[in-house]
């Protein structure tokens, strides 16, 4: 486990499985979102599938959006769109994110 980077506010991280484990391109993480924490307003050029485990966030899409998704939800990334999630509960959240980037020139 550990703190998350710059513009990650409460948030704590630990990867499930990558690299590391033989996954090749895919990374499955979770994340501890304390109450009052974030995470940075950022893109990717891959997809991520998000599964909220428990708690609430605020969501912000691509188009700027606010949604509300909580335990049980999933929210599907597209490549290069600019998302966002906040705890505003009083409630630790918990997110597993899945990745796949692609491992070019393997046969």
């Amino acid at each position: 486990m550990r703190e998350s980077g710059p513009g990650y506010r409460g948030a704590i991280s630990r990867i499930l499985a990558g690299q590391a484990q033989g996954c090749g391109g895919l990374t499955v993480r979770l994340l501890s979102i304390k109450p009052d924490g974030r995470l940075p307003r950022t893109e990717f050029d891959f997809q991520r599938v998000v599964t909220v485990l428990q708690g609430e966030l605020l969501f912000m899409d691509g188009d700027g959006t606010m949604h509300m998704v909580g335990e049980g939800d999933v929210v599907i990334i597209r490549p290069y769109e600019r998302h966002h999630f906040q705890n505003d509960s009083s409630s630790l959240a918990r997110i597993i994110i899945s990745e796949t980037r692609e491992t070019r020139g393997r046969t």
